[in-house]
């Protein structure tokens, strides 16, 4: 039986250097296209720039979002193109914008550029030519282009333009993303999801702004108790039981998280989150970016309670794959590391060796985080 522990904390503010980052490629303004861009990268105009990243659903299980995000962690200012909605298709998925991500983004000081898709074909993928379901979606690039441009002249945090933004523009914006779909579904003759339901969320939008949080925090919390009850086969948990937090911070902000795991410690806990690879010696480099997005969150709580009692801990990310000898916790001296990439001088890629060192940079350069590095057997 899975031990299921609920944690409430606290957020003063956020700070961290990411520094497994990407280079990010440079492009002016007057020729970017959402659709062209890159994941990531650079825009320009000739007085000043700013670090965008793209989701291609606003769900945030799909494709890495915050491996995007965090390669843009670093500049300045930051902003995110989001899709209100993406519906795939009658027998595809349908995922719509919560407020809980909206809660992430302030946290962070990203700026969030809504966007809608405008056009899209019929997918006939292999086994998928008899089904109703979207591919190559494109969004309304202009659309996107003028919030962007707004972000560039705006003097004020990223918590204010997101506020105004859905509060004054997200019904439009949303109700611009059915519409197109209606478009694209009779253009395209591919049925989709009935839009009777979106309709009543809306609805529920336009009665009360809080009603909207509500209805989104509850699907987090829930989700988040959800993924508490279960393990997955693949995390490899040794001693670990299941957390769910309830953190809130100075904006306002309430945020149900889920690390993969909580260890028991002595008198501390270690809130970890664990990625795996069955087939090399260190996962995707954007799976262990989205590892590290989510311990920017976890190594600012400034204070952590169970049951009511405050609690000492620590903040790990623990990456496993095949053939590792050894192991280690970062941090460790640059001689100690290096000694335990020789020994593994035939099971890690000259990749691998540079992320390992990466990351050696990451925990010496933030406080009360710890990586981890072992065998998956």
């Amino acid at each position: 039986m899975t031990i299921v522990l609920h944690f409430t904390g606290f957020i003063k503010g956020v700070k961290y250097r990411a520094c497994l980052t990407e280079s990010l490629a440079k492009g002016a303004f007057a020729d970017f296209d959402i659709n062209q861009s890159s994941a990531y990268g650079i825009i320009q105009t000739d007085s000043s720039e700013l670090a965008y990243s793209k989701w291609v659903s606003p769900k945030r299980t799909r494709s890495y979002p915050f491996a995007r995000i965090y390669n843009t962690y670093n500049a300045a200012k930051i902003l995110t193109v989001i899709p209100v909605i993406k519906d795939e298709g009658r027998d595809g998925d349908l995922d719509k914008l919560q407020y809980s991500t909206i809660s992430w983004m302030n946290l962070l000081n990203t700026y969030i550029v809504l966007g809608y898709y405008e056009n899209a074909e019929k997918s006939y993928k292999d086994k998928q030519s008899t089904k109703n379901k979207l591919t190559k979606q494109r969004f309304n690039n202009e659309f996107i282009k003028s919030q962007i441009q707004e972000i560039l002249d705006y003097k004020q945090s990223a918590l204010h333009w997101n506020r105004s933004l859905f509060e004054e523009r997200f019904v439009e914006i949303f109700r611009k993303a059915l519409d197109s779909y209606a478009v694209i579904s009779r253009q395209i003759n591919v049925p989709l999801h009935s839009h009777a339901g979106m309709e009543k969320y809306l609805q529920a939008i336009i009665k009360d702004f809080e009603e909207f949080k509500n209805i989104s925090l509850k699907g987090s919390r829930g989700a988040s108790r959800r993924e508490a009850a279960t393990s997955h086969k693949l995390e490899y948990l040794i001693d670990g039981m299941k957390a769910t937090f309830c953190i809130e911070n100075y904006l306002g902000g309430t945020y149900y998280l889920t690390p993969d795991e909580m260890i028991h410690v002595d008198e501390s806990y270690i809130i970890q989150e664990s990625k795996n690879s069955t087939r090399k010696a260190l996962p995707e480099l954007s799976d262990i970016q989205d590892g590290l997005f989510k311990l920017i969150v976890y190594s600012n709580i400034d204070a952590l309670q169970l049951n009511g009692h405050r609690v000492n801990f620590s903040v790990r990310l623990r990456l496993t794959g095949r053939g590792i000898k050894d192991s280690i916790i970062l941090p460790w001296s640059p001689e100690k590391l290096e000694e335990f990439i020789r020994v593994n001088s035939l099971v890690f890629s000259k990749k691998e060796e540079s992320t390992i060192r990466k990351l050696l940079l990451e925990v010496e350069h933030n406080e009360n985080v710890e990586i981890e590095i072992r065998a998956n057997r």
